[in-house]
């Protein structure tokens, strides 16, 4: 499997988690949170602000990496995946241990950094 290939699916994989992250997080946490009086009026408008944050930068580093390999030289694309592989071990490792690893997100993230990594150095 070429490299390229290691990190479409990568990108695929934290884009698929962001957006899944995001629709979960709003539902089942955020929603929930407002719909209570114990939000101050300035904590609401950015609240929902800071929680999607990982859910964006996921996201975008995901998008990056997929075109990055796709229409970008290897030198670019290799510091997209480096960052990409970084952003995606930091949510994995703060998955796991907000959730005491309980949390499919983490294996996923995980996941996509090994691949990344994989693509790297083999």
């Amino acid at each position: 499997m070429p490299q390229e290939a290691f990190f479409i699916t990568a990108g695929i994989i934290g884009v698929v988690v962001s957006v899944i992250h995001g629709v979960l997080m709003q539902r089942l946490l955020i929603g929930p949170i407002l719909a209570g009086n114990d939000v101050p009026v300035r904590g609401r408008r950015i609240f929902p602000i800071l929680m999607h944050f990982s859910t964006a930068v996921w996201f975008l580093a995901g998008v990056a990496l997929v075109m990055a390999s796709l229409y970008l030289t290897t030198s670019i694309t290799m510091v997209i995946a480096c960052v990409t592989a970084l952003l995606y071990a930091l949510g994995a490792v703060g998955n796991f241990w907000g959730s005491r690893g309980r949390h499919v997100g983490w294996i996923l993230l995980a996941f996509a950094v090994a691949l990344i990594m994989w693509a790297l150095f083999v």
